[in-house]
């Protein structure tokens, strides 16, 4: 059996709902007349087109969304990170911030350093010219792994720790209430 296209599957559901002009009534009946495949067609149509008639939308009771809000309390959002693996996180990254922090004030990282590409024995026969040092400063590359272990320990200081720890006090509150 060959499938009906398309064009002529909106032909035929116009058809049954009666939305269809009479020029193009006729040019179904005939196309009809002469297609096995498209009669096949309009009786699945037919038959589903009844079976949704006798088909009833069901329709929720009037304190439905009264009672969805009352329940929404009664299931917490558990968070993902469990207090006492988020406690272990923050400590190592005080921790980090305070390695960080002694290393910097005993001066180790004063000295400028720099990074000579041409120590890496790289082959010279694509390159002919001397690769360039790269220099860095070892105290401001520091400085800004502790800022952003501190952001970090305050994120995680918000998002695991107090979150959870003010949202239960907010549930023992209401459930007092």
């Amino acid at each position: 059996m060959k499938k009906v296209s398309t064009e002529w599957n909106e032909l035929l559901l116009d058809y049954l709902d009666g939305s269809l002009s009479g020029d193009k009534i006729q040019q179904l009946k005939q196309e009809l007349a002469s297609s096995a495949e498209l009669r096949a067609r309009l009786e699945e149509l037919k038959v589903l087109t009844e079976q949704f008639k006798q088909v009833t939308l069901e329709h929720p009771s009037k304190n439905f969304t009264q009672r969805v809000m009352e329940k929404l309390h009664d299931y917490p959002v558990r968070s993902s990170v469990s207090v006492r693996n988020s406690i272990w996180l923050l400590a190592g990254v005080l921790v980090a911030i305070g390695l960080g922090s002694f290393l910097l004030a005993t001066g180790i990282f004063d000295t400028p350093g720099s990074i000579n590409l041409n120590q890496f024995g790289l082959d010279n026969k694509i390159i002919q010219q001397q690769l360039p040092t790269i220099s860095f400063n070892g105290k401001l590359i520091v400085n800004i792994i502790i800022i952003l272990n501190i952001a970090l320990a305050f994120l995680v200081l918000d998002r695991a720790i107090l979150r959870p720890w003010f949202e239960r006090r907010t549930h023992m509150n209401i459930d007092r209430a």
